[in-house]
């Protein structure tokens, strides 16, 4: 079964708009393939919709339980110096490799202009609808 970590941006867009990253996550909940993600993805998704989108907190709470419910959680055991622009992006890269995925999907272009890093291949949310 095909393996991906979703970025934090394609879970934000899942929750708020329709389209490709709605399309993706509901594919990942239905088991069409498995969502990938870590501790550290998990509280910047939760950073987010808090600090940033004022989402509430009840209403995050629920979000993140069904995604940790519906994916398989990793622990990065290393660190990664891979995106120097926005090192904050590696944590995906992280996940990715320790939970031995085939894609990341992303809408960050630090990793998209990667393409693939470690044998994973980095698309974006359209790209990664056609392999699902």
């Amino acid at each position: 079964m095909i393996r991906a970590v979703l970025d934090t941006n394609i879970f934000i867009s899942a929750l708020f708009w329709k389209g490709a990253p709605y399309d993706i996550l509901q594919a990942g909940l239905e088991g069409r393939f498995t969502i990938v993600t870590s501790e550290d993805i998990l509280m910047e998704l939760e950073g987010r919709l808090k600090h940033k989108f004022h989402f509430p907190e009840r209403d995050t709470n629920e979000f993140l339980e069904i995604i940790a419910l519906n994916a398989y959680i990793v622990t990065p055991n290393h660190h990664m110096m891979v995106v120097r622009a926005d090192p904050t992006d590696n944590k995906i890269l992280e996940c990715a490799i320790a939970g031995e995925s085939h894609f990341v999907v992303s809408g960050d272009r630090h990793l998209l202009d990667l393409c693939e890093y470690g044998g994973v291949k980095i698309v974006n949310a359209h790209a990664f609808l056609s392999v699902v």
